[in-house]
């Protein structure tokens, strides 16, 4: 619980509820409750919506941010490529 709350300031409001709602569904599986005759099932829709949530994030967070940094950093070559044409090749 303590790693979850970790993030909770660095993601904004409704993923973080999309993630808690995560942790939430994931403890009853995870954790029994105290009548051990209620079931909740987890139905494969439901199971879907929460590999859909990870894959998001795995998009987001680590695959959008190399592909901006790429261009970016593309950019940023293209400048100094022109720079350097407009001064010339050194003596």
């Amino acid at each position: 619980m303590d790693e979850i709350e970790a993030i909770r300031d660095k993601t904004d409001a409704l993923t973080w509820s999309a993630i808690d709602s995560v942790r939430k569904i994931g403890n009853i599986g995870a954790h029994m409750e105290k009548d051990i005759n209620v079931i909740v099932d987890v139905g494969p829709n439901e199971a879907q919506l929460l590999i859909e949530l990870i894959e998001l994030l795995v998009k987001d967070w680590y695959v959008a941010k190399r592909d901006r940094e790429e261009r970016l950093k593309n950019i940023v070559a293209v400048s100094h490529a022109k720079d350097a044409a407009k001064t010339g090749p050194k003596p």
